[in-house]
């Protein structure tokens, strides 16, 4: 397989699962117009919010999750796959939710998932901090899956801020790393395009950074601008922060042809 076509849906999630599942479902449909290989959603797809009790309240367990349902349905009825870039969901007996990265494949089924390593836990003034680990348990494991003969990592979000964990995907054989988020818009503005780059060109791998934007539930803002990135460090598609579906065919050849000019995977 030469090239790969790939849909980024970019959108301003709700407060709620249902209304966030009736969402997605209307831009993956506008999203067969491409004739996609893969369609990619943000972090934090069926819920976003700052409020703790506000989560709890509405996270669902892995098979209650609409949001999960219906794009199983979907990929399996067209024939495609989806990375549902992540849910926030229930364990049972654990009192912590899971930040979980799917990949759907074509016959409906759950190829892989992902579940976020690096906790969120920041203090960027003192009117905006986050601290995911009261909520949220952290992944262990790096994950990477199989379309026909690609390898594709896993990431989410924060973990954007660690390289190593970028540089072992690409070591075991990743050549495209789908990197869903729900960056701030405060970070954002500063870091979000120059650390999506520079995770490019490190690993001289494809990065799909798809992002949640606008103003959410207790007004909690992201930065939106998703991007696509080439293994040469450039943008191929961007957004700006409005809801947008980016449609962008990749050539795979890219990643060998210029692993080539800089080896640097090997000289580590």
């Amino acid at each position: 397989m030469k090239n790969l076509k790939i849909s980024q849906i970019q959108f301003q999630a709700k407060a709620k699962p249902d209304d966030n599942c009736n969402q997605l479902e209307s831009y993956y449909k506008k999203a067969l117009k491409f004739r996609p290989d893969i369609i990619c959603t943000p972090e934090c797809s069926n819920i976003i919010t700052n409020d703790k009790k506000h989560l709890f309240k509405f996270s669902t367990y892995q098979n209650e999750c609409p949001i999960l349902s219906m794009s199983k349905n979907f990929a399996k009825r067209h024939k495609l796959f989806i990375n549902i870039g992540s849910l926030l969901l229930k364990v049972k007996n654990e009192n912590k939710l899971i930040n979980r990265s799917f990949i759907i494949d074509k016959n409906g089924s759950i190829n892989s998932f992902y579940d976020k390593i690096h906790m969120f836990d920041v203090k960027i003034s003192s009117n905006e901090y986050y601290k995911e680990s009261d909520s949220f348990k952290p992944g262990k494991k790096l994950k990477s899956f199989k379309f026909k003969n690609t390898k594709i990592g896993l990431t989410i979000c924060y973990d954007l801020r660690f390289p190593n964990l970028f540089r072992k995907l690409a070591k075991k054989g990743a050549e495209l790393i789908l990197m869903p988020a729900a960056f701030t818009a405060t970070t954002g503005k500063d870091h979000w395009e120059i650390l999506v780059r520079a995770r490019a060109i490190e690993n001289n791998a494809y990065l799909i950074a798809t992002n949640m934007c606008g103003t959410h539930h207790t007004n909690r803002k992201t930065y939106g601008h998703s991007l696509l990135v080439d293994p040469w460090g450039r943008v191929l598609n961007r957004a700006i922060n409005k809801p947008k579906i980016l449609n962008t065919t990749i050539d795979l050849r890219k990643v060998k042809k210029d692993r080539n000019k800089i080896p640097s995977l090997s000289h580590d």
